[in-house]
């Protein structure tokens, strides 16, 4: 057990702390610095705001290692004993155990939800009353409950019946992914927030004729009342199939231009334009199936190596608290190829509206949500899906001396 443990803390726990204080300190160095992109106060805020989140990302990668420690040594075999009290079959003990782990599991995030919560009110960003926070982690709860019961359940009874499960699994979860992003934007989002058709007909005129050029079809071009829960900008085009929809956060029509918005709106399209969306479902799938396979083949075993009763539960436990060993190293591959979608995208947005539309549409996106422009190389390299905003606004012609 307790190699598995060192090469938790060595090749997962180690290497992401260590990234978070490269990133501190490097933001604590250019944040001395003349600055760029936003005004002396902003450029501070934004520094301490950054500082901040890395702070708590340190807490929490050092937090989930005492968790993983504790499940590994007693929590797994605390909840088994537990379940196997109860009257029930080997399924429902199964079940039980997966639910109680999960649910176990977000109990023990909650106190950094919170405190994550806390911070971007103190920065300005948090709108949402403490009793509307309840109220929305009550109906993710139960959402989630409902949707993650149902898919163990099946995936416990596949694992029952089928020799080779973990493929079975595979397909069994991919499918569940592509059925939510065909369902949330018309059945789970506006349990959220209130969505109402666009308003501005000029606006709505120029959104259709940019999704005609792009060969976009959807259900219609929505406001969002985002600004009830956080003051930050935001447009996404949102589902699949017939439940594709254009969202536009009700904060960002009053902050930015009608080109900015196109350009940016542009900038999305041109991930569908040039089928980035399918290249990273196909990623996904891939890496899906990975770790299904991992489970699969390696996750019997090492239960018995640590010395677990090799039931379904424990094998799916194990795969849940290990496997981002696995995934954090498969990080910078997906983030690498995003980076240079991203620049495609960019360069579609532009010839939707201008170069300089887009790139004041970015810079004044960063100055309401408050991002610090710089991080360290290697941050970048591991977790960045986006270029650093400063190369993509030189990519667009922006000129700055002083960086």
């Amino acid at each position: 057990m307790y190699s598995v443990i060192v090469i938790y803390l060595l090749f997962y726990v180690a290497p992401c702390v260590i990234l978070d204080i490269l990133q501190i300190r490097y933001i604590q160095e250019y944040a001395k610095r003349e600055p760029v992109i936003l005004n002396q106060d902003d450029y501070q805020i934004a520094a301490s705001y950054a500082l901040a989140k890395q702070k708590i990302s340190i807490a929490s990668h050092l937090y989930d290692f005492v968790w993983l420690v504790f499940w590994l040594h007693i929590g797994i075999n605390f909840l088994m004993t537990q379940c196997a009290l109860m009257n029930l079959s080997d399924f429902g003990k199964d079940w039980l155990v997966l639910m109680s782990f999960l649910g176990a599991n977000i109990l023990l995030n909650a106190p950094f939800g919170i405190l994550q919560r806390q911070i971007d009110k103190e920065y300005g960003f948090n709108k949402q009353s403490f009793k509307e926070y309840c109220i929305d982690s009550i109906k993710g709860f139960i959402l989630g409950a409902i949707f993650v019961g149902i898919l163990l359940a099946i995936l416990l009874l596949v694992m029952e019946m089928v020799e080779l499960w973990w493929l079975v699994g595979f397909v069994l979860i991919f499918c569940s992914v592509i059925l939510i992003q065909l369902v949330y934007p018309t059945l789970i989002a506006p349990m959220f927030n209130k969505f109402t058709p666009l308003q501005n007909e000029n606006l709505k005129q120029r959104i259709q004729n940019l999704m005609e050029v792009a060969g976009f079809k959807s259900n219609g071009i929505f406001v969002m009342d985002a600004s009830k829960r956080d003051g930050r900008l935001n447009a996404y085009f949102g589902g699949l199939g017939s439940s594709k929809r254009v969202v536009l956060f009700d904060t960002l029509l009053d902050k930015i231009s009608e080109d900015g918005l196109i350009a940016i709106l542009g900038h999305e399209l041109g991930h569908f334009k040039h089928r980035d969306i399918l290249h990273n479902i196909i990623i996904v799938s891939f890496i899906m199936f990975l770790m299904f396979a991992i489970t699969g083949l390696l996750f019997q075993p090492l239960c018995v190596y640590l010395n677990f009763t090799p039931t379904h539960s424990n094998i799916l436990i194990l795969a849940m608290l290990l496997l981002p060993v696995f995934t954090f190293f498969l990080k910078p591959i997906i983030s690498y190829f995003s980076r240079k979608a991203e620049y495609r995208a960019d360069e579609f947005g532009a010839s939707c509206a201008t170069k300089e539309a887009l790139r004041e549409a970015l810079i004044r996106l960063v100055n309401e949500n408050k991002s610090f422009p710089y991080s360290h190389p290697a941050y970048i390299f591991f977790y960045y899906s986006h270029p650093p905003l400063i190369k993509r606004l030189k990519t667009l012609g922006w000129q700055n001396d002083r960086d």
